[in-house]
């Protein structure tokens, strides 16, 4: 034992920078969910619940007349949840029920997104259940395509609220964002028989089928929306709505224009107060500043969504008034972002300190025999760098960085709208449309790096042969002797298995930090989030195959760009600003010019370049990754493989499927 506690000891004083940095970064991951939970929940006063496959059931009186003849009939409503996650304020009870909203999202996104709303909700005293739909976050996809667009997911969330002893079911609402605004007018219509949901607000969607005589509706739309809100035969672009026959048909409006924000009853405008339900039926549009994606996450959208369910249902009784502006969960984003980076600085001291470990110890170095037959560890040392100096290392130093960053930016277009289908379409092993153009996308600029690699390596090794005659291969830098693995196949096999050590635990931090706080590490739609890891698994494993293919490359193109003569810091932003500066090149392009004059610089890209927002941060993080694990190695795999399996599970987790995942 006192063996043990020696050795122990003595592995903790000589890795003390690295157990710091490890403590430090688990202290900040717990402190900032802690605090994120704190404000989630309201300083603990709404009890947030993740729920899975959770049913109920209840009745309801249903009154219909036909032909004057009035007739009561009991209907069975039959809740169902498969994933969401309730937030049941304090006060909540039988004696006391208060009104409930129910949210979802819309196409690619999942019950996360609509924390924003949920948390500002909740707050003032509405129970809230943000629900996944078919096909996304932790709801399966029951078999196809046609699932995605299905209600169910909603519809069956709202019988689920209206069961709830503690809900006010004469309050019941429902809101979506995109194709969940499209899912919200539908059970808008469908729900004119049973009469469950007394009002809806569509955020991103532009029509509007038919509702309850009783029911409250608004829409809640971005200044500039990537794909709705625009009527091509009149040529009214986005920004221009307000004024379009459809905006004035749906509130009454018979002037030039729709009153932003203003309530219309039967066709003209209310004066109303903060917090006073309105009298009657309601109509409203709330245009709010930005474009698509920013509606869940803007203070002026939960603003919009906040005074939306105050005018239709009151404060609700034990709760006073909240200012529609007074909003936390901006704050409660911002420790998820912080407890983001902790978890990916985390995993710098923890592959440090396995490194110790005497299985993993042969990758970082070799054991060599001194004079005197001692043994000693030295590190695997990397590939020597030539400075950067001289037309010739220049030339090829920043043309190469620069070809390859703008054709990953500018081949998006193409492979998203031409090719995407043809190479890569769905099936049930490969179900995620966007994943598999995405996947295409990496693939192609992985191999056109490798051809870029090769043609400069080519020519710098026929102008070193003519300038320095036979010693010009001594001038010519291999471009892939970090590649090399001085332990050989055995040691990739155990690069490999400490790459699944490291994502492994960085998986189960995840795990469990949700279970105690209920919350997960994101900013805006970047998110490692909790998922179903044994349904998803086999498809994660099958993706990664294509991720790898990039993820090795990008490793080796980071470590071309070495120099000598500059500090690692530059060159670690430099490889960062070159692998991000062509995605980002084109989607500013896109919005700068979107935002300036309301129409896009790519229509056909309004879906293509938001699937790559999260793309940006991703490359951006991946290339430190990749020169950190090969400065601690010698070589680029461990850095590969952990950026491949992480990655890849983050991509596969935070999107749709259009088919039911598949074992195998």
């Amino acid at each position: 034992m006192d063996y043990f506690k020696d050795g122990l000891k003595n592995y903790f004083t000589k890795n003390k920078v690295a157990v710091i940095f490890l403590i430090v970064c688990l202290a900040v991951i717990f402190l900032s969910s802690f605090i994120a939970s704190g404000i989630q929940s309201d300083g603990w006063t709404v009890e947030v619940t993740d729920l899975r496959d959770e049913t109920n059931e209840g009745t309801k009186d249903v009154v219909t007349v036909v032909e004057g003849t009035e007739t009561v009939k009991t209907e069975t409503i039959k809740g169902k949840v498969v994933s969401g996650i309730l937030f049941k304020p304090k006060e909540a009870s039988a004696d006391n029920p208060l009104p409930a909203v129910v949210l979802t999202h819309g196409y690619l996104n999942n019950r996360e997104m609509q924390l924003q709303n949920a948390i500002e909700l909740a707050r003032r005293g509405f129970v809230v259940l943000t629900v996944d739909r078919e096909g996304h976050g932790n709801y399966e996809n029951s078999g196809s395509t046609d699932a995605l667009m299905a209600t169910n997911g909603l519809y069956d969330s709202v019988k689920y609220v209206y069961n709830l002893d503690y809900v006010d079911k004469d309050k019941i609402g429902i809101s979506g964002h995109s194709m969940g605004g499209m899912t919200t007018a539908s059970v808008l219509a469908q729900d004119i028989q049973l009469g469950l949901v007394s009002a809806g607000l569509m955020q991103a969607w532009s029509t509007f089928f038919m509702a309850g005589a009783d029911v409250d509706v608004g829409f809640l739309k971005a200044k500039d929306d990537e794909f709705f809100f625009t009527d091509p035969k009149a040529g009214i672009i986005s920004r221009e709505w307000l004024t379009s026959n459809a905006a004035k048909t749906f509130t009454g409006e018979t002037g030039d224009s729709v009153v932003n924000k203003a309530i219309y009853v039967n066709g003209q405008i209310v004066e109303t107060t903060g917090g006073q339900e309105v009298d009657g039926a309601f109509r409203v549009i709330y245009e709010i500043d930005g474009v698509h994606p920013q509606n869940h996450c803007s203070v002026e959208g939960a603003n919009a969504v906040v005074n939306f369910f105050y005018s239709a249902f009151g404060t609700p009784n034990g709760f006073e008034y909240i200012s529609e502006g007074n909003q936390t969960w901006w704050v409660k984003e911002m420790f998820s972002l912080i407890g983001l980076i902790a978890f990916f600085a985390l995993i710098f001291p923890m592959v440090s300190l396995l490194l110790r470990v005497p299985f993993f110890r042969s990758l970082k170095g070799k054991q060599v025999a001194t004079e005197d037959g001692t043994l000693v560890w030295v590190d695997n040392a990397l590939p020597e760098a030539k400075p950067l100096k001289g037309i010739q290392k220049n030339l090829t130093y920043w043309l190469g960085a620069i070809g390859i960053a703008l054709f990953s930016g500018f081949s998006i277009n193409s492979i998203y709208t031409e090719y995407g289908d043809k190479w890569f379409p769905n099936t049930q092993l490969y179900p995620q449309d966007t994943t598999n153009w995405v996947a295409m996308w990496a693939v192609c600029v992985a191999l056109f790096s490798v051809a870029v690699i090769l043609f400069f390596w080519f020519v710098n090794g026929a102008i070193n042969k003519i300038r320095y005659k036979e010693q010009g291969s001594s001038y010519t830098e291999n471009p892939f002797a970090s590649a090399r693995l001085q332990s050989g196949f055995g040691g990739l096999v155990k690069t490999f298995v400490l790459a699944l050590t490291v994502v492994g635990l960085l998986l189960a931090l995840l795990f469990l930090n949700w279970a105690i706080w209920k919350v997960d590490f994101r900013i805006w739609t970047f998110a490692v989030k909790v998922f179903d890891l044994g349904v998803l698994l086999p498809t994660i494993v099958r993706y990664s195959v294509f991720f790898g293919i990039f993820f090795i490359v990008s490793a080796i193109f980071n470590e071309n760009y070495r120099a000598k003569n500059l500090p690692e810091w530059a060159s670690i932003l430099i490889n960062v600003f070159f692998n991000i500066f062509g995605v980002l090149l084109v989607v500013a392009i896109q919005y700068g010019t979107f935002t300036t004059t309301g129409e896009m610089w790519q229509p056909e890209m309004d879906l293509g370049y938001i699937v790559l927002f999260p793309m940006i941060p991703i490359l951006a993080i991946a290339t430190v990754i990749s020169r950190r694990m090969t400065a601690k190695t010698g070589n680029i795999w461990l850095g590969a493989f952990i950026n491949t399996i992480l990655f890849t599970l983050i991509t596969c987790s935070n999107t749709a499927a259009s088919f039911s995942y598949i074992m195998g």
